[in-house]
């Protein structure tokens, strides 16, 4: 074989190596990731907690948003909470477990009775911004946020993706 003859079949073999290594990476770039479905996931979150909410007899209201609530304690503020108050609150949040009917006891997040957790509310997930409003200063209550109105598929520390939140919140101070 002549050394032109070796050439030319050696850059073949490299200009077929690069079209082939071209095409992979043109056909990987062009797979999309999958996309969140929110009103998928709102439709599975809901399954579960109507059936964690059969199995443990807990009454607790849906309001028109999905966010399922349980009042504890009214509260005796007089004025209304709207989004641009700030908050004093403390508060447990556990997980409510896909695949499993039982509450998670152990809580991804919580304040202790000495450090309240000071928030506007307008900068806090949808689900406290639609059920903190159901209570006055001084009151209590249980929130069960599906995944779209909480941390959505995002992982947080504690809380895998797609995770229903189970909240109870006890109200302390409302500064307009």
């Amino acid at each position: 074989m002549t050394n032109k003859r070796l050439f030319l079949c050696i850059m073949l073999k490299s200009w077929l190596f690069l079209g082939l290594i071209f095409s992979i990476v043109v056909i990987s770039a062009c797979q999309k990731s999958e996309v969140y479905d929110e009103s998928s996931q709102f439709v599975k979150d809901e399954e579960l907690i109507k059936k964690w909410l059969d199995s443990t007899k807990i009454p607790m209201l849906r309001d028109n948003n999905g966010v399922y609530y349980q009042i504890l304690a009214a509260g005796t503020g007089t004025e209304s909470i709207e989004l641009n108050d700030s908050l004093n609150v403390l508060y447990a949040g556990r997980l409510l477990r896909f695949g499993s009917l039982t509450a998670d006891t152990s809580s991804f997040s919580r304040t202790t009775d000495t450090a309240t957790y000071k928030f506007r509310l307008k900068n806090v997930m949808p689900g406290w911004q639609y059920g903190l409003p159901l209570v006055k200063q001084g009151g209590k209550i249980r929130l069960l946020i599906p995944s779209p109105l909480a941390y959505k598929d995002y992982t947080v520390t504690g809380v895998p993706p797609n995770s229903v939140l189970d909240f109870t919140i006890d109200l302390k101070k409302v500064v307009k």
